[in-house]
């Protein structure tokens, strides 16, 4: 076989063939929406205020918050200069593999898959067994789907969900457009419904409507052993950034199907920076509101809900139950809730996006079959990819239902940050070992500080600020706890990953296909 594949006019080309296929039809709001869909704050705030009272009962998410928002903004900053200097579908598998090595730039990208395919399938779960059973309290129902029917249920919303995006991704930003519209409508109320409700009044709410009362609470808290301490606990504080890092990932991530952007510089800008200001704010107001309405007393009510079994609480005390206490008529609490519950489904295209661009960038590259980077010429959609993505997200929900996946994998926010932490290494790198690349980026890009490239700057930052993150994981049990299986089983996609590629490159070398030749240069449009 030749190292080349014959190109329209008979030019050659190192990828699959000349064109990616993909159309540049996603305006900057479409983008904006998608990355702003995968920071998913109901349920992001929802699980640091659920996780931070109960490891570090005395920190403050608050401040949280505001202390690892310059560290995330350099975070997105790599992702931003990235996605503009090399504007093309798969986002850091592109970047690392063109910096540091197809190898790495494979790995890194494959293990980010793998983390962001198992959260769609962990949301699913997550609202059919957390956010659903909320959904009843406030309603005033039941909820709690057996194995079987969490497992139907997810299985079709899988089917509906791969079906949207292979009719392409302008009916995905219509259909995202109206789920932003209904979930940030119900999002608003709450908000205004937190601002409404003062303690004394969530007090009096909590002991009329919960079968017990407040003061209950507390003293049960402390009897099982729940103690917040007096003042401000900063080492809590600090160390609960990490779960700042990991409901803020998501905002960078236009660069993943930055092949099907209009306006790249304009697109990507807009998109990552008004997604990253924008749900800041909202995390930060969200937080303040719910210290001043639900008081010291809620880290009681989350202690005794998650700690001690049987819970004496009739609900698990989540933030969408809580709603049932403020100052709003009921239909506005049900509605309120049931928008928590709709937001999994308005973030599911974004992880479905996200996969299937970055297969589809491997096969692209003969990392993978070339069928798989087939597009189709009507829907300008990668068919087989979104298939292969499909049956991969059925077989995660089959682990993670029957399995207990998401147990066995606590840990995988190491792995994550190792993967981010490579492409800070390639932002710190890129000025210096591929200056071709970086001197035929846009301005922006060669951005310099006192002489040193902005770029090597941000990386640097990113690059501490994650290995921040992996030294709390491995330092406290704030991500399960830390053991030679549970760390195999976290690790294990990216040594099979590397097993695959080492397989993949000697199939390539023997065809007489040089891998590396291609990863010289930025794909084709």
């Amino acid at each position: 076989m030749s190292t080349v594949s014959k190109g329209a006019a008979g030019t050659t080309t190192h990828f699959v063939r000349n064109a990616t296929g993909l159309v540049r039809e996603l305006s900057p709001f479409d983008a904006f929406n998608l990355v702003f869909s995968a920071v998913l704050i109901p349920v992001g705030i929802t699980q640091v205020f659920s996780f931070a009272p109960t490891f570090w009962p005395g920190a403050n998410v608050l401040i949280s918050f505001l202390l690892s928002l310059p560290l995330v903004f350099c975070f997105g900053m790599v992702y931003l200069y990235f996605t503009v200097a090399m504007p093309r579908s798969g986002g850091d598998y592109v970047w690392v593999s063109r910096v540091l090595g197809p190898g790495i730039g494979f790995l890194t990208n494959l293990t980010l898959t793998f983390v962001f395919t198992t959260w769609i399938s962990f949301n699913f779960t997550t609202m059919l067994t957390l956010l659903g059973p909320s959904l009843g309290f406030v309603a005033g129902f039941t909820w709690a789907p057996d194995q079987l029917t969490q497992f139907l249920i997810a299985t079709v919303l899988t089917v509906v969900f791969a079906g949207l995006m292979v009719l392409g991704a302008r009916r995905v930003a219509r259909y995202m457009l109206v789920m932003f519209v209904v979930v940030w409508l119900g999002m608003l109320v709450w908000l205004v419904g937190l601002a409404m409700t003062d303690h004394s009044a969530f007090v009096s709410n909590f002991n009329a409507h919960s079968g017990t009362t407040l003061a209950r609470v507390v003293s049960a808290a402390t009897k099982a052993g729940f103690s917040a301490g007096s003042g401000l606990d900063w080492a809590g504080t600090i160390f609960a950034m990490i779960y700042a890092f990991q409901v803020f990932t998501g905002f960078q991530w236009t660069g993943y199907f930055a092949g099907e952007i209009k306006n790249v510089r304009r697109t990507a800008t807009f998109s990552i920076l008004g997604a990253l200001l924008i749900s800041a704010l909202l995390y930060i107001l969200g937080s303040a509101l719910i210290y001043r309405t639900y008081g010291s007393e809620f880290g009681s009510l989350v202690y005794l809900g998650f700690n001690v079994s049987p819970s004496p609480l009739s609900f698990a005390p989540y933030l969408p139950s809580l709603v049932k206490f403020l100052s709003l008529p009921t239909f506005l609490q049900v509605f309120v809730t049931a928008c928590f519950v709709l937001s999994v489904l308005w973030w599911t295209p974004t992880g479905f996006m996200i996969a299937t661009r970055n297969l589809f960038a491997w096969s692209f590259d003969r990392l993978a079959p070339a069928g798989v980077a087939e597009v189709s010429e009507r829907l300008h959609t990668p068919v087989i990819a979104t298939v292969v993505i499909a049956l991969w997200i059925e077989l995660l929900n089959y682990l993670n239902i029957y399995q207990g996946l998401s147990a066995l994998l606590i840990n995988v926010i190491a792995v994550m940050a190792l993967a981010f932490i490579a492409v800070a290494l390639a932002a710190i790198l890129m000025p210096f070992t591929r200056p071709s690349l970086f001197e035929e980026a846009p301005a922006m890009v060669r951005a310099r500080l006192l002489g040193i490239p902005v770029l090597t700057l941000v990386g640097i930052v990113m690059l501490l600020s994650w290995a921040f993150v992996l030294y709390v994981t491995f330092a406290t049990t704030a991500f399960g706890k830390v053991s030679l299986l549970s760390m195999a089983e976290a690790f294990a996609v990216p040594i099979l990953g590397l097993i695959y590629y080492l397989i993949v490159r000697l199939i390539r070398q023997r065809q007489g296909i040089q891998l590396s030749a291609a990863f010289r240069e930025i794909p084709p449009e």
